[in-house]
């Protein structure tokens, strides 16, 4: 099951284990990718790398009305599915969930700690004349009681932290299909494995930082991933491992080697280019330390490749 619109991801894995395949199985292998998806645009462009052209048509109704809104054939004689939510994917059987950039796009709340309420969620307020948007703690309302939260404890006034409880859900959702059917799940996202008090909810837009509040609708939204809390959400007969920087975890699953072949493999005026690659991936001070990756398991299983002490 793979969740995330970078199908380019999709298409690498398909490609991968529908050609070493037939050398383990001795046969090709039956391949069935099921995708959550709720956007129109990028379930346009998905079908077309995954499966090629076609006549299908999409709507939004259809992507909120229908549990499994499309299916067709493509690659390697892959079965795509698409879906609007997890729940809806059967759960038939194993399966490897590939999360790729997917928490980081979820729902997040926010606190602030007050010295005359205590914790109260930042809320959005618009001003007098309702053209402005702002964030505001001053209309939240009543405290509200953060004591199951022991990191929280002794925080002063002014502290700030944010967390998503639809992330935690998602987690749950995972732990309860892994620990019934099997399989794993690799998550992929930037964000740290700490408690931090830095709110990091933000607006992209033509690949700039805008204003989250301005530009509605128009704008890529994202907030960090904390993994701790992840952790913390797994639920009996299931392990978190990791996570480990995506530099490590990469230079394991033998990323070197794939470089060499590459570096060999193109033109002399492509060579800087696979160069770069490798380095935004993988250098410190690029996407090999601020992206991260876990791994869920069954507990009973061995421990995950790249995840052992």
């Amino acid at each position: 099951a793979g969740v995330s619109s970078q199908t380019t991801g999709m298409r690498d894995m398909i490609e991968t284990v529908g050609i070493i395949g037939p050398a383990f199985l001795g046969h090709q292998p039956k391949l069935t990718a099921n995708l959550v998806e709720i956007s129109e645009q990028f379930v346009r462009e998905q079908e077309k790398l995954l499966c090629g052209e076609g006549d299908t048509r999409v709507s939004p109704t259809d992507i909120f009305e229908k549990e499994k809104y499309l299916a067709r054939t493509g690659i390697h004689k892959c079965k795509f599915r698409w879906y609007s939510l997890l729940d809806h994917i059967p759960r038939s059987g194993p399966s490897i969930y590939i999360m790729n950039e997917f928490f980081d796009a979820l729902p997040v709340h926010q606190f602030q700690k007050t010295a005359d309420k205590g914790w109260v969620e930042i809320m959005v307020d618009c001003d007098a004349d309702q053209d402005v948007l702002h964030y505001t703690t001053y209309r939240t309302g009543k405290a509200i009681s953060l004591d199951h939260r022991e990191d929280l404890l002794g925080a002063a006034a002014g502290t700030q932290f944010e967390y998503s409880p639809m992330s935690q859900r998602i987690i749950q959702t995972l732990c309860d299909r892994i620990s019934e059917n099997g399989g794993a799940a690799l998550i992929i996202d930037y964000g740290e494995n700490e408690l931090t008090s830095e709110l990091t909810f933000r607006a992209f837009r033509d690949h700039q930082q805008v204003n989250p509040l301005e530009d509605l609708g128009l704008c890529d939204l994202t907030a960090d991933v904390n993994f701790r809390d992840l952790s913390q959400s797994v639920g009996e007969g299931v392990t978190a491992y990791g996570p480990v920087a995506q530099g490590d975890f990469l230079t394991l699953m033998g990323i070197g080697e794939r470089f060499k072949q590459m570096y060999s493999s193109v033109p002399e005026d492509k060579r800087d280019a696979v160069i770069h690659a490798v380095d935004f991936l993988c250098s410190t001070d690029q996407m090999g330390a601020r992206f991260k990756v876990m791994c869920l398991a069954r507990s009973s299983d061995p421990v995950p490749f790249c995840f052992e002490p």
